[in-house]
């Protein structure tokens, strides 16, 4: 097949034209951002030169690195193997984890024979036989001798109980007590970045500072190269890995941001229509929960955010790239979108959910999606197990800004969330 030739700004060969090439995309950014934000003021006073930078930054990331001007007919012709590695060549800059804030270790977790499992969920229709599916696949896999295996990050703060520990004993994968608690986090990226879970080493450190815990991150697979629902399926049986090590489902709080709020949310419905012990407790960090982007802020909050707001027919759009990239976007599509695994704002039946906090920027692209979702939670568990928590001028995840006060706010409100439901 003849795929359609694309222009692409950061680069697609590591070699030193290309690094000139990514260096020149930032500095560009800078260079801008320096001059609007002297010459003009800054656009919200809330905000410091350093988090104006890092917002533009990702805004020209996720806005230019690829060509959103394509029409719907051309996503068939696009070459999204190719797009995979692009965005794996191109992932986010990320800030090493310093010795003075935290460490880390990252371990194999192999889905064998006993961790397999079978997803009698069959009112999720489609969503529910690509479980079975991939479920399948791993369960063949393991019984031939060849099972599948992802990464996962256990990270501790060094300002945490663990501090004086030593570290080959507090970064393995068991319990190191029989009710020892943890948070199992499953990070955001519109499940097309964030690889090996590296953007997201100072929001667990602060995580575990906060609340005292370990933090476990399994590194599920990436879109565009695995579709829905590869990444819910990975953290189901990351979830069942970590059973299987001897820790205990109340003594679990599951945690996510963006992509990884929506796979937190998928998988206490899948939990609970399984009828298996759900988890202590639930942080959300601006949940991605409508992955058909209807709400009002998609539009109001443009300017703000870093995110870009864009049509469903663009086949770059991150629900195309996640769901079924190179598929034409359909009346089809669009309400298979709307299964609640996929975006659970649309889920008719949201009872069962444990203690849940839930984090978001008043400016932030998903702001009334989010409070649509938290609205409908909070209406079909009335025992007031929800609670929200909106941050004035911040935009979307803003706890990766984690030297702004806002963040430094909600890594505390965390903590006190996570102990108050020990």
């Amino acid at each position: 097949m003849k795929y359609t030739q694309l222009e692409l700004r950061l680069k697609t060969k590591d070699n030193i034209i290309g690094r000139i090439q990514n260096i020149w995309f930032i500095a560009s950014g800078v260079l801008a951002t320096l001059f609007n934000y002297y010459w003009h003021g800054p656009e919200v006073h809330a905000w410091d030169l350093r988090f104006h930078i890092i917002r533009n930054i990702l805004r020209q990331y996720f806005a230019k690195s690829l060509p959103h001007m394509m029409s719907n007919d051309t996503a068939p012709t696009i070459d999204f193997e190719f797009i995979a590695d692009y965005i794996a060549m191109n992932n986010l800059p990320n800030r090493p984890l310093q010795s003075s804030i935290g460490y880390n270790q990252e371990h194999n977790i192999e889905f064998n024979s006993k961790n397999c499992v079978e997803y009698n969920v069959p009112h999720y229709g489609l969503s529910s036989d690509k479980l079975n599916q991939m479920a399948e696949l791993d369960k063949q896999l393991a019984q031939t001798g060849h099972p599948r295996s992802i990464s996962c990050q256990v990270l501790v703060s060094t300002q945490s109980e663990f501090a004086n520990c030593d570290p080959n004993c507090v970064l393995g994968m068991g319990p190191l007590d029989p009710d020892e608690r943890i948070v199992l986090y499953f990070h955001g990226g519109a499940y097309c970045v964030g690889e090996r879970s590296l953007t997201h080493m100072h929001v667990f450190a602060h995580i575990s500072r906060t609340t005292g815990l370990r933090v476990f991150s399994p590194n599920y697979r990436l879109a565009p190269r695995h579709g829905f629902p590869s990444q819910l399926h990975d953290c189901f049986m990351a979830y069942k890995h970590v059973l299987s090590r001897g820790f205990k489902p109340q003594n679990i709080v599951l945690a996510g941001d963006s992509a990884g709020g929506a796979l937190v949310v998928g998988m206490l419905l899948l939990l609970r229509d399984m009828k298996c012990t759900s988890p202590s407790a639930a942080v959300l960090v601006s949940p991605w929960v409508d992955a058909t982007c209807s709400g009002d802020s998609w539009t109001r909050n443009q300017h703000y955010d870093y995110l870009p707001a864009l049509p469903l027919t663009d086949p770059f759009h991150p629900t195309r790239m996640f769901y079924d990239a190179g598929r034409k976007f359909s009346p089809a599509m669009l309400k298979e979108l709307q299964c609640p695994l996929v975006s659970p704002v649309f889920g008719t039946d949201l009872k069962g959910m444990p203690p849940m906090l839930v984090q978001m920027g008043r400016n932030e692209l998903l702001h009334d999606d989010i409070e649509k979702f938290v609205t409908k939670v909070k209406h079909d568990n009335k025992n007031g197990c929800v609670r929200l928590e909106t941050y004035e001028h911040m935009p979307h995840v803003f706890v990766l800004f984690d030297f702004a006060d806002a963040a430094q706010k909600a890594f505390s409100s965390i903590g006190s969330f996570v102990r108050e439901h020990n």
